[in-house]
């Protein structure tokens, strides 16, 4: 999934969740002509059904990405209001500090 020339992009997957993402990646990047002309419905019921099961799997590890996503976005969304608030904090004591100099 990465190339050599990319760096790797580590989101919270496990390694199995990795392999598994990876695999379905290349199903879905394999040609999609796997299925002949003359295919019996049998066959193409077969096929319908392994892509079902792929999608789901593939779902249920989007969903999981998701929900990592929202308590990223989170933990980064209150980083920044502590750091709003430090800023807040400093520029009051130079304030202060200055005031204090003048006088």
């Amino acid at each position: 999934m990465v190339d050599g020339d990319q760096a790797e992009f580590n989101v919270g997957l496990s390694d199995e969740e990795r392999e598994d993402l990876e695999r379905l990646i290349n199903i879905f990047k394999g040609d999609g002509s796997t299925l002949l002309p003359d295919a019996s419905l049998g066959e193409v019921q077969d096929q319908i059904r392994f892509i079902t099961e792929q999608l789901a799997v593939l779902s249920e590890m989007l969903l999981k990405f998701d929900t990592r996503m929202k308590s990223f976005y989170e933990i980064i969304r209150l980083f920044h209001q502590k750091s709003e608030n430090m800023n807040e904090k400093i520029h009051t004591i130079i304030k202060f500090i200055k005031k204090e100099k003048n006088l």
